[in-house]
């Protein structure tokens, strides 16, 4: 007997059947139910803030509003939060007062057409909607790490700063939403190579679901207080990419509020390791490319075997991601090579992907299934598999018949919490 899963894939998914005997668990959110008026939620929550005064008596008449929101490396239904905070906006200034700031970090500028799927195509045409550039930062100090906060020199400016968010596990920040929008969304590269460096992404703490002690989450507090970040509206969603909670307010207390309740729903205990994972880096538009499947690799690592195997399905449509992300890996021979030069060379390229990449490496292999070309795949030091049941074979035949299996639907969705 086996268990048929049906696994996101880009806007599609993938089949895998895996003998049932072999089957150990199944790491799954849990099923909540959306709300039943979102945009009455995301009013109420504009309207009834945690510490903080309703969004509108935050504001004065003639104040400059820049609304910072997340790219499409991310499920955040910007689309759908947006038309009640910027109608809540213009009750108390004009609409010319207000930019949206896309929050990039140092991913690449989005489109007009790109921003419209993100944002709806009637927002982008009214509103002053732009991307960010890590070029173009304000220099605002140095926090207790000593670490420059280099901020959007737009967001510097303006009387009033608001930021949406979608909270879930993140692998080294613990999790997404809140500080996030500003460091690294709209932080330079200088900021991202020392928030981002080997020793910090190093630090055991800096692993999802991990707030406390965490130096890198620590630090993007910082840097958020330090730009004077006033809001933020912060979401949890279901499978089916519904809101669930909305939590809105101060952008410390809020985000914290909403990181517990993401822990209950996305905390799955797992007693032992196995030897081989099946998971997926969520589908679209999570898995866009091969940069962001890390964190579904990183994800399937934590409760795989030294030595185990992880499977993973992403589509990877947009291509490997950032070049240097590929050019690193390529450049040595083994993944102990990726960190030695990490360490050696640092600041180098996007090294905090490569350098999560390659710890994985160290203890698991990786099988791929995506639409790279196989030479891509194998730069990155991982298997190129064409079907699920490839990559099943594969890994019978290195580790036997009788390999406990796990499996993540949705990797980065979820926060395994490994018992002893």
């Amino acid at each position: 007997m086996s268990r048929k899963f049906e696994l996101p894939y880009g806007d599609s998914t993938v089949e895998v059947n895996i003998p049932a005997g072999n089957l150990s668990f199944i790491l799954d959110i849990k099923d909540v139910k959306g709300v039943e008026n979102e945009s009455e939620c995301i009013i109420n929550g504009l309207r009834c803030p945690i510490e903080r005064l309703p969004l509108r008596d935050s504001l004065s008449k003639g104040d400059s509003v820049v609304v910072i929101v997340t790219d499409n490396t991310r499920a955040c239904p910007d689309d759908r939060l947006l038309p009640p905070i910027l109608a809540e906006l213009e009750e108390k200034v004009p609409r010319e007062n207000i930019t949206i700031i896309v929050a990039l970090g140092l991913h690449r500028a989005l489109d007009r057409e790109e921003l419209a799927r993100l944002l709806g195509k009637d927002i982008v045409e009214r509103y002053n909607v732009i991307n960010h550039d890590p070029a173009q930062t304000t220099y605002l100090g140095k926090t207790s790490r000593g670490i420059p906060v280099d901020i959007n020199t737009k967001v510097v400016e303006a009387d009033f700063r608001i930021s949406t968010g979608f909270i879930e596990p993140h692998f080294f920040a613990g999790f997404s939403g809140g500080r996030k929008s500003i460091a690294p969304g709209v932080f330079s590269l200088r900021s991202a190579y020392k928030n981002h460096s080997y020793k910090m992404i190093e630090d055991p703490h800096s692993r999802a679901g991990i707030l406390k002690g965490n130096p890198i989450h620590e630090d993007m507090v910082e840097q958020a207080k330090m730009a004077k970040l006033d809001f933020i509206v912060n979401v949890l969603l279901n499978k089916k990419r519904e809101i669930t909670h909305v939590v809105a307010g101060d952008p410390i207390e809020a985000h914290e509020k909403g990181c517990q309740i993401e822990r209950e729903i996305a905390g799955v205990k797992v007693n032992h390791k196995v030897d081989i994972t099946i998971t997926t880096n969520s589908g679209a538009p999570l898995d866009l490319d091969l940069y962001q499947t890390v964190k579904g690799i990183d994800n399937a690592s934590l409760i795989t075997r030294d030595g185990g195997i992880i499977i993973i399905a992403s589509s990877c449509n947009t291509g490997v991601g950032p070049e240097a992300f590929r050019e690193l890996h390529a450049s040595v021979n083994f993944p102990k090579g990726v960190l030695q030069k990490i360490r050696r060379e640092e600041p180098i390229g996007v090294q905090w992907q490569n350098q999560i990449l390659a710890r994985a490496q160290l203890r698991n292999d990786i099988y791929l299934l995506s639409n790279l070309d196989d030479d891509v795949v194998k730069d990155m030091m991982i298997t190129p598999i064409h079907t699920m049941e490839e990559g099943l074979e594969k890994g019978f035949e290195a580790l036997g018949d009788s390999a406990e299996i796990a499996v993540i639907p949705e990797g980065p969705l979820v926060l395994p919490l490994l018992e002893n």
